[in-house]
């Protein structure tokens, strides 16, 4: 099936611990400093997704499966794999799981070694936590403990990984990072710790001598209870969106995104929401800027840049919350009313999806040890 072998490195971890920030900047180290092809393979349960349209921007090589993750879409995995083989042939391939899946072991790394071991060469399974939000998910759910379904998920995500990258060390103390190993080596005794700042930098080099040198190593499989996995993925609702702004005089981008960020948040958190992940990418022919809601401190990060003041700008919309759908799409739009209102803009070409999750039935589970 493949032309010659290429590594695979998955990165996963919960919604918004930093994996899309960690594998552009993977991608880019990859190629600047080792001179190696790459490709990117995105993952969602929807379309119309951020991740790719950056990947897209960048310049990198990229495809992505949508409508289910890598584990209940895997025919549809290989068939990206196989398109990027066809295209560049690539030394690596990054790719980043749906960020409220699990159980990837048996259902991606089993079938994988299984059936493609002579081709494809996987690296450790790496899992980001975000250091400034794992603590609020522990006092929540009881991670250790959990009763709850999103407990158990985020769990199952930390116990599977061989790798766990403590992420956004730059936004926390050194007291809460050594707080945070604490409770993941009592959830994961057997990973290997590594911090990281996805966005900075801070330790990326180690990271990549990991991924680069080791191999990832079969071990059993954890017991993970899929009534309880499906209604974990059933708590949360998904909202993808696209659209057109146009100005009637010139504004400012950054006021303009950070206002409707901060109004999205504050009516999703008005009813009783919890987000998880929240993203916009703003953009123009010619440049774009990624803006992400920090949960934990909640302000906005942006990543990119544009013209200080424009007319038009397009603009996608990735949020995933603790909310229902309906509800989510009624904070966007009440959102984009009040903010356009405010700066005398118009909204047009508005396309959006809101929804649930499926419940997950993996194509593969097969036992790994």
């Amino acid at each position: 099936m493949f032309m010659s072998k290429m590594r695979l490195i998955m990165v996963g971890g919960f919604l918004g611990s930093g994996k899309t920030t960690l594998i552009i900047n993977l991608g880019r180290k990859f190629i600047s400093e080792f001179g190696r092809r790459i490709a990117i393979i995105t993952n969602d349960q929807g379309n119309v997704l951020v991740d790719t349209k950056i990947a897209e921007m960048l310049g990198f090589t990229y495809a992505e499966v949508t409508h289910g993750c890598f584990c209940c879409r895997f025919p549809d995995f290989m068939m990206r794999i196989q398109e990027i083989l066809n295209k560049i042939n690539p030394d690596i391939i990054l790719a980043e799981p749906v960020g409220s899946c699990a159980d990837l072991l048996a259902t991606v790394y089993a079938p994988l070694n299984k059936y493609y071991k002579e081709t494809v060469d996987l690296s450790p399974y790496l899992v980001l936590i975000d250091s400034s939000t794992i603590l609020d998910y522990n006092q929540k759910f009881n991670l250790v403990s959990p009763r709850e379904p999103i407990g158990f998920l985020l769990s199952w995500q930390i116990k599977e990984a061989e790798i766990l990258g403590i992420n956004k060390v730059d936004l926390v103390s050194n007291r809460q990072i050594e707080i945070v190993e604490e409770l993941v080596k009592k959830i994961n005794s057997e990973a290997e710790i590594i911090q990281v700042s996805a966005k900075t930098g801070y330790n990326i080099d180690k990271l990549i001598e990991i991924l680069l040198t080791r191999n990832h190593r079969s071990r059993s499989s954890l017991d993970i209870k899929y009534d309880v996995y499906g209604r974990a993925e059933e708590e949360f609702g998904w909202f993808n969106a696209s659209c057109k702004i146009m100005f009637k005089q010139p504004v400012d981008l950054e006021d303009y995104a950070r206002s409707l960020m901060n109004e999205v948040a504050e009516r999703i958190n008005t009813r009783g929401g919890l987000i998880a992940h929240e993203k916009m990418l703003f953009f123009t022919r010619e440049n774009s800027v990624k803006a992400s809601f920090i949960v934990s401190k909640g302000i906005i990060d942006f990543i990119g840049k544009l013209p200080l003041k424009l007319n038009e700008v397009n603009i996608i919309v990735n949020i995933r919350a603790k909310l229902t759908p309906e509800h989510i799409t009624e904070s966007v739009e009440e959102a984009f009313n009040i903010v356009n209102f405010r700066f005398n803009g118009e909204r047009k070409n508005w396309i959006f999806n809101s929804f649930k999750p499926q419940y997950p039935i993996p194509y593969y589970r097969l036992p790994h040890t």
